[in-house]
């Protein structure tokens, strides 16, 4: 079980006094304006996901799904529509782009993503889905139940697995890019990572309150949880300890959407007050921050995305933004 160190209390008090734009750490915090903005329609959207370059994009209203090249500007077929596309508040892209799955929490449906077509669906039975993980070839998917279990798929060959993984609700998954480990974040506090094959748990530990997001790099070696109130850890998986924290005085923040990017040096967040963050894995510390445009009285950011050069934002609003970052300094 972790220990609240004396030394993390100082810091939470340190970074009381400090500016909004310098880190607890007393660096500077980057910001600036977006560099450039599209609008992917003008309706709420209940779900979105970016493919992990920005360069497509998913945007769910509670009637259709749409699938876009952000590049060209253009959706790459008619929308889906229908029963299946109703209420879709769940929804993601492989890493390799060639798959991506939505959820209305009651079953999941997997699809081609160049030609729109449906691979799969999978009803959930008489459980709730909390959250759903890909992999980067969309080979497996994991659903993350309220109930404490968790269901692994094979979408090859349509096998499932059913494991009890938590006493309480999962809220968070995360999985690795072959598919192989699954991170999670519950109720119980407990944040756990293991094996699809057979659900045997390599890590786990437990924060002060309920476990409400996490992320795992590609390689199940990094890994990044938020509990309710105030823990938020980077954890070294490989060698099974806490790595840092994420430097800030503030409580509850919360994380709508996360990516370890630039060789797993920092964690992109997107929250729901409008706020994309950039920090530093190896000290917690904040190194830049943006704020989206809002267009409506409440607006998240609901996906984030790096292409190795600008940051992006996909906003509720349906509106995507990208953001420069000064690299050289970080």
């Amino acid at each position: 079980m972790r220990m609240i160190m004396t030394s993390k209390l100082l810091k939470s008090l340190c970074c009381v006094f400090a500016l909004s734009l310098v880190g607890c750490g007393g660096g500077e915090v980057f910001t600036a304006s977006a560099s450039s903005e599209f609008a992917h329609g003008n309706e709420l959207l209940s779900a979105t996901a970016l493919s992990e370059d920005a360069s497509h994009a998913l945007v769910a209203t509670q009637s259709e799904v749409c699938v876009w090249d952000n590049q060209l500007k253009a959706r790459l077929y008619d929308c889906i529509t229908g029963q299946g596309a109703e209420h879709v508040e769940l929804a993601g892209f492989s890493a390799n782009k060639s798959r991506f799955f939505i959820s209305n929490r009651l079953s999941v449906t997997l699809y081609d993503t160049r030609t729109g077509r449906s691979i799969g669906t999978w009803l959930t039975g008489q459980e709730i889905a909390r959250d759903i993980a890909i992999s980067a070839v969309g080979d497996t998917l994991v659903i993350a139940y309220r109930s404490g279990k968790a269901e692994v798929i094979n979408t090859r060959t349509g096998d499932t697995k059913r494991f009890d993984i938590h006493r309480l609700d999962i809220n968070s998954v995360a999985l690795s890019a072959d598919g192989q480990w699954a991170f999670t974040g519950s109720s119980d506090k407990y944040v756990k990572l293991w094996s699809t094959s057979d659900g045997s748990t390599r890590f786990e530990e437990r924060l002060a309150t309920r476990v409400n997001h996490v992320t795992l790099n590609d390689t199940a070696s990094l890994a990044f949880a938020i509990d309710s109130v105030d823990d938020r850890v980077f954890f070294d998986l490989a060698n099974k300890k806490e790595l840092s924290e994420v430097a800030s005085y503030a409580n509850f923040i919360e994380f709508t959407a996360s990516q370890f990017i630039n060789q797993d040096k920092w964690l992109l967040t997107g929250s729901p007050k409008k706020k994309m963050r950039l920090y530093r894995v190896a000290d917690g510390e904040l190194i830049a921050e943006y704020e989206a445009k809002q267009q409506r009285q409440r607006t998240s950011v609901l996906s984030v995305a790096y292409d190795g050069n600008l940051l992006y934002s996909e906003t509720s609003d349906g509106l995507l933004q990208a953001w420069p970052f000064d690299i050289i300094s970080n």
